[in-house]
């Protein structure tokens, strides 16, 4: 990322504001918030640095301040700077103008509205109670510790079984034998659900305990496959802190889905068609 890029990134953002912030700031409770620049005596305090860093893009916004503090501050100046300008020009009495900044107000109180209901009814202990009726509500299923070894052929599959059954160690045997990424760690993929390898595979893996082995080869695309089943165990649902903004941002939109059609119900919306006329609905 070269800093002609990031600048591009932060001018993008600070021009997409759709009301530029043209009061002073006011001051401080305390030294936390010290004033980092002065435009025409109107001040720039470090929060609306920390603001501005937080609603850059992902890939900007994860830098260290420190790296591209320089260049947000210089944005920051440069926008105070051409917005008292078109204060100064009066272009906020212009009728495009005004219907924009009207524009961006509706947007904001929607946005505001929909966040005020959303953060009311999914607090902590909501979102938890529906990770645990979804938790609940899940298919019980196991996944599968086991080891293989895969081979071209059945012939050489064959040949593996035979030598397993005659007291044959299978990591040192897939080691020497088997054709896969595995062979170097003995043949151990780990744990694995059904979703994680092909259908024969999954399939034979299945039907056996844990220290059971194929008794006959398995064929998938990949070759001929010796498998031993070293453990079972349920299928654990992530916790809950890893899908906690996940399930925030679905059930978010249900929520705002909902307060939609409760306004829709108390509403008396009419609709025409493109040239003005009624609408059969």
């Amino acid at each position: 990322m070269t800093a002609s890029m990031l600048r591009l990134a932060v001018i993008a953002f600070i021009l997409s504001a759709s009301v530029a912030a043209s009061a002073q700031s006011p001051a401080p409770k305390s030294g936390a918030d010290p004033v980092v620049a002065k435009v025409n005596g109107e001040t720039i305090r470090r929060s609306e640095v920390l603001e501005t860093q937080k609603q850059l893009p992902p890939q900007y916004r994860n830098l260290p301040l420190e790296q591209i503090y320089p260049l947000l501050l210089d944005e920051m100046i440069d926008s105070r700077l051409a917005t008292a300008e078109a204060r100064r020009l009066k272009l906020q009495n212009d009728p495009e103008v005004k219907r924009r900044i009207v524009n961006a107000e509706d947007q904001i109180l929607r946005d505001a509205y929909f966040n005020r209901e959303v953060t009311k009814i999914l607090t902590d202990q909501e979102l938890r109670k529906r990770y645990d009726e979804i938790v609940a509500a899940m298919p019980k299923q196991e996944e599968i510790r086991a080891r293989h070894i895969v081979v071209k052929t059945k012939e050489e599959a064959e040949a593996v079984i035979k030598q397993l059954q005659a007291g044959g160690d299978f990591a040192t045997i897939a080691k020497e034998k088997s054709t896969d990424g595995s062979k170097d760690e003995g043949g151990d993929l780990g744990y694995f659900n059904k979703g994680d390898v092909v259908p024969a595979f999954w399939a034979a893996a299945d039907a056996l305990k844990p220290g059971e082995i194929t008794k006959t080869p398995v064929e998938t695309e990949f070759g001929w496959h010796v498998i031993q089943v070293e453990d079972r165990r349920p299928v654990q649902p992530p916790p809950f802190d890893s899908v906690r903004e996940q399930l925030y941002n679905q059930l978010s939109r249900q929520v705002i889905a909902d307060e939609l059609e409760k306004l829709r119900s108390k509403a008396k919306v009419q609709r025409f068609n493109l040239d003005g006329t009624p609408r059969k609905e």
